[in-house]
């Protein structure tokens, strides 16, 4: 008697005397489950002919059993399989329940010489549709050719890692982190086929801030190496016919670089402040925009951070380090890091931004800001000045923090745009006073007042003295910022009091400068400078 062959919607709970021609879409890890006590398991992901998904486990001594019958993409008759309510973690398309399988379950071999294309249909993210998953417990399926693979990071001796670069149709390179047995297993076979750039699929992978953008593997996680998919012909020839491209997107290392990670966000991608506030913690990141000014009660405006990953770290600029999170050799930079406020019609929140986003802003380097913090120089209302002019459309990235036995929730600008770089993305909201849109071009550009505070409260003495000062000083070699936005002139001078006094540090610009005025020693060149002559005639 001919067995009936039934799809996978056919099998419900209670089923019995039943058989499905199953293809093996992808086949687990030998894992310990969250339980406790713990067991192994072992899961794979099947489909029918029709295209049906299921997901099924085995546990403990039959793990050993399936795991070397079942393999990737062969077909096999399953019968009479435990049929149980799915986990909503591992739940694939419209099927409701998943399989068990113990040595009693009857699988036997389908013979066929070549296994056929999965008829199953995966659910992909685009990458450019990446931010809406950044920080969350919403994992995405992505799929791409594998460019580049990293050495093995140790992280300790129980943990190890290996970043690789993907890109996908979008021309978007990103990089992923596989953890452990992903690394031992899937990141080897990678390693040992990137000559080829094998084509990948990623399940339930998630999307973190690190990098800017990446993805990083979780333990309900799955990859398919070469998996054979009815358009891989077509999307192999995609590959070889923008090659060269794609090399040269690899060279300039796009895959960290913030801006073709994160360009600026369609309209209806920015988030009022005060619903990205409430979302939290389901939605840790998301674009927001608003008018900017300094956040009060801060004297450091800079931090030494890795160069790689931007982490910061406590070490000398001149130093050579191992960074304790990107595991790489690296020099360590000095960056910005300025605390703001960030104001929309709705709300307002309090926010770090670092780096390149922060120095377009303000009239600093970073080398400056370390000095006015050791000279003394307040610079507070010059920061804020600076600030105020602008309207942004950030990347801002929430989290919690304990401190002093209590959560803190901290915000972070991940990357952030002024309305001068958002030409052909017009700013949807309100702009400030001092901010023109331009309504014939159908852009926006920031046009400024012509003088700022700062230049109206000091004195023809005061300034002179601070462009004294400016010449004076050169910046340190290698720190010069790759920035485009016009920095003060100003730099703090080596021959300033290296021991400044408490009283020092609070002093205001204006005061600076005049007491610099009377005590200031000029080099020989500046015997007979404008500032002198202006003090005298003060005087």
């Amino acid at each position: 008697m001919l067995r009936h062959i039934s799809s996978v919607l056919d099998i419900q709970k209670g089923a019995e005397k039943w058989t499905v021609l199953a293809q093996v879409v992808h086949k687990g890890h030998n894992q310990l489950t969250r339980e406790v006590p713990p067991r192994r398991i072992m899961r794979f992901l099947l489909t029918d002919t029709e295209g049906t998904k299921v997901s099924v486990v085995t546990y403990e001594q039959h793990i050993k059993i399936f795991n070397k019958f079942l393999q990737p993409y062969q077909r096999y008759y399953v019968s009479n399989a435990i049929v149980v309510p799915a986990d909503p973690t591992y739940r694939v398309g419209s099927y409701e329940c998943s399989w068990i399988l113990n040595y009693k379950i009857l699988i036997e071999n389908y013979a066929e010489p070549v296994p056929p294309m999965l008829p199953c249909i995966f659910e992909l993210t685009n990458f450019s549709d990446l931010h809406k998953y950044a920080d969350s417990d919403n994992l995405c399926n992505i799929r791409g050719f594998v460019i580049h693979a990293f050495p093995v990071k140790q992280a300790d001796p129980d943990c190890t890692s290996r970043d690789i670069i993907i890109v996908n149709e979008e021309k978007k390179l990103m990089l992923m982190t596989l953890w452990n047995e992903f690394e031992h297993d899937e990141g080897i076979k990678i390693a040992d086929m990137i000559s080829t750039a094998p084509l990948i699929i990623a399940l339930r992978v998630k999307v973190t801030t690190f990098n800017t953008l990446s993805f990083t593997t979780r333990y309900s996680s799955g990859i398919l190496i070469s998996p054979p998919l009815p358009d891989d012909l077509s999307f192999k020839q995609w590959f070889t016919l923008n090659k060269e491209e794609i090399q040269n997107l690899l060279n300039a290392k796009t895959y960290s670089d913030a801006n073709c990670l994160l360009p600026p966000p369609n309209e209806e991608d920015i988030k009022a402040i005060s619903t990205f506030q409430a979302s939290f913690p389901i939605q840790k990141a998301a674009w927001v925009q608003g008018t900017v000014k300094l956040a009060y009660g801060f004297t450091k405006y800079w931090t030494t951070a890795c160069v790689n990953c931007h982490k910061i770290v406590n070490a000398d600029i001149d130093w050579i380090i191992h960074c304790p999170l990107c595991k790489q050799q690296s020099e360590v930079e000095l960056r910005a890091r300025i605390p703001i406020i960030i104001t929309d019609p709705s709300s307002s929140i309090h926010c770090i931004i670092s780096g390149e986003d922060a120095e377009k802003m303000i009239e600093f380097t970073p080398l400056q800001l370390k000095q006015a913090q050791e000279d003394g120089f307040g610079i507070d209302t010059e920061l804020n000045d600076a600030l105020k002019k602008y309207t942004v459309v950030c990347f801002l990235k929430s989290y919690e923090t304990l401190f002093q036995g209590q959560l803190q929730r901290k915000n972070t600008v991940i990357k952030a745009y002024i309305a001068a770089e958002l030409s052909h993305h017009p700013l949807p909201l309100a702009l400030p006073e001092n901010t023109q849109v331009s309504s014939a071009l159908g852009s926006s550009s920031a046009r400024y007042p012509e003088k700022s505070s700062k230049d109206q409260m000091f004195t023809p003495t005061t300034k002179l003295v601070l462009e004294e000062i400016a010449g004076a000083s050169s910046y340190k070699e290698g720190q010069t910022s790759t920035t485009s936005g016009a920095k003060r002139s100003l730099d703090f001078p080596e021959y300033l009091p290296a021991d400044t006094l408490p009283e020092h540090a609070t002093k205001t610009a204006e005061q600076f400068a005049k007491e610099h005025a009377k005590s200031y020693n000029p080099p020989g060149n500046m015997k007979d400078s404008p500032a002198k002559k202006a003090k005298a005639k003060e005087d």
